[in-house]
């Protein structure tokens, strides 16, 4: 049995993934991986031989994912996923390196899994070398997620950088941030600053806020399942809600 590894940020990917592989023999779905960093603790402890590799994911896409597994102790066949970027698609047709195009269907994946299964039987070093001369070439870049963002002071515009927000709120019908550099408003709602920055370091705990997990110091179990966190930097106590406290707890690791 070929054992496979799946990584894809979208559970609805996975799943379809997942039913679509599940109709191949000899294909042994082991585990899934929902970002980069699980897919890399998973490589290393399960040693999976097929890797199904989606690129577009927050905090760790998949060609850095790629990258840090070509430098780790265990690499299995890595085979991209990808929905869009035809100069990604150019550059796999010319690397030699395999993917699969979304949404993945039974026809493409008939079409990809002959010359999967035949590399895999054979020896894997030069497509290792393919594959890392695509990944040093390839200068991708995740375009959704901002690491600038300009805010407003004064009546004047100042570059923010992403890492040194705190969190961010609703004040008087203002987006405000809160950032080591201080306070300031920007021309976003909540919910499209949310979408705009890395989703697995920033999180809407409530209505009212979108904070920095990386910022937190402190996490108090409140009660009916929510929590209260502190922040470095940050004078206040921010609720996260008991809608939100399932995500909350896989992506901090509470058990």
């Amino acid at each position: 049995m070929i054992r496979t590894l799946i990584v894809d940020d979208e559970a609805p990917a996975r799943e379809e993934l997942k039913y679509i592989l599940g109709k191949f023999q000899g294909i042994e779905i082991i585990a899934e991986a929902f970002h980069g960093e699980q897919a890399l603790e998973l490589n290393e402890k399960l040693k999976p031989d097929l890797l199904f590799l989606d690129i577009q994911m927050p905090k760790l896409n998949g060609i850095d994912v790629a990258r840090r597994i070509l430098d780790s102790l265990h690499r299995p066949y890595i085979v991209f996923v990808t929905a869009y970027e035809q100069y990604a698609i150019e550059a796999f047709e010319v690397n030699a390196v395999d993917y699969i195009l979304k949404p993945v269907s039974e026809e493409r994946m008939e079409k990809g899994m002959g010359k999967i299964m035949m590399n895999l039987a054979n020896e894997r070093k030069e497509y290792y070398y393919k594959l890392r001369n695509l990944i040093d070439n390839m200068n991708y870049k995740d375009e959704n997620n901002l690491t600038r963002i300009c805010v407003y002071e004064k009546g004047r515009l100042i570059p923010l950088d992403t890492k040194e927000i705190i969190y961010a709120t609703v004040e008087d019908k203002n987006t405000v941030i809160v950032s080591s550099k201080g306070k300031f408003i920007v021309n976003y709602t909540l919910s499209q600053l949310s979408d705009k920055l890395d989703k697995y370091t920033f999180f809407r705990s409530h209505k009212s806020f979108l904070i920095n997990l990386n910022m937190i110091e402190v996490i108090e179990p409140w009660f009916n399942s929510t929590f209260n966190v502190t922040l470095k930097g940050a004078n206040v106590k921010i609720p996260v809600s008991r809608s939100q406290s399932k995500e909350f707890k896989e992506l901090m690791n509470i058990s």
